[in-house]
């Protein structure tokens, strides 16, 4: 009996800790409240305050400049050596809706600060949208070929499409833009499904993968594809592939290695220029040919 009584009292006490334990959200509208989010300059991002409690904003970068009512609302600030960037904020009202612009790295974030007593963000950690843009592509030196480890690239990718939780670790080194543009070319299907760029080495990675549909064996290269963006072309400087000759039926995937470009991943959207098909060799007459 005296075992039973202990584990109610055992129960007890562990609801009541959960129920007042700031960091556990037990509000039904939980992705208000959520802990980690990616900031864009194009999208105004809720934090939700309560009077007499202090929210942590935390960000990846420090933070250069900071506009908000201070009437409203307190601002703190981590210190000068600190390894953390983040605010503090705690309102000075008992309810409010006032903005906050926080700007990054020359980019301008804009924050909607609610102020009331049904919702509250103890702690919110951000990333910024279009990794790129927050990273000092500049500093960069063109690279040799050598110096580039395209295994070890491609490996990257696959675990970050793999395991969510790798992908958020290394985001920081790693941006993404899906692309999804296909061509039919000489009865095969080429699909630009993805860009990536890997900031340290200002490394952009196109992943094509190039279906053989037909009945007839089908010769493409990567080496032949040529990315570009509007007018722009970029020379590739290295490529990587399992085959050149695809079987019928078969399908390979190919991966085009920019370096040195300063892309802008997230806003990228590249198009790719294929050799000329079998009609087209046909139909253009040669240089010496009477037309």
């Amino acid at each position: 009996m005296k075992r039973f009584a202990s584990f109610l009292f055992a129960c007890f006490t562990a609801l009541t800790l959960w129920a007042t334990d700031p960091f556990v959200d037990g509000n039904a509208n939980s992705s208000a409240l959520a802990d980690r989010v990616r900031l864009s300059a194009r999208v105004v991002e809720n934090v939700y305050l309560m009077p007499e409690q202090i929210t942590k904003l935390i960000f990846p970068k420090p933070v250069d400049e900071v506009s908000v009512n201070t009437q409203v609302i307190n601002i703190g600030r981590n210190p000068a050596d600190s390894k953390e960037h983040y605010l503090l904020l705690s309102p000075k009202v008992a309810s409010a809706d006032v903005n906050m612009h926080v700007t990054m790295d020359g980019t301008t974030y804009s924050l909607r600060l609610i102020v009331g007593k049904e919702k509250v963000n103890y702690r919110k950690t951000y990333t910024v949208e279009g990794g790129g843009a927050g990273h000092n592509l500049s500093k960069v030196p063109a690279l040799a070929p050598t110096e580039i480890n395209t295994t070890r690239l491609i490996n990257l990718i696959n675990q970050m499409r793999r395991d969510p939780n790798y992908a958020e670790l290394v985001a920081k080194d790693m941006g993404f833009s899906p692309q999804g543009t296909t061509y039919l070319w000489n009865g095969a299907e080429v699909t630009l499904q993805s860009a990536w760029h890997y900031y340290p080495q200002d490394v952009v990675i196109l992943q094509i993968e190039v279906h053989n549909p037909t009945s007839e064996a089908v010769y493409l290269s990567a080496t032949q594809i040529e990315p570009f963006i509007a007018n722009t072309e970029f020379p590739y400087l290295l490529t990587q592939q399992g085959t050149k000759v695809l079987l019928p039926g078969q399908t390979d995937l190919k991966y085009i290695f920019l370096q040195g470009q300063r892309i802008d991943i997230e806003n990228a959207r590249f198009e790719l220029r294929l050799p000329a098909n079998r009609t087209q060799l046909k139909e253009t007459p040669a240089p010496n040919a009477v037309p």
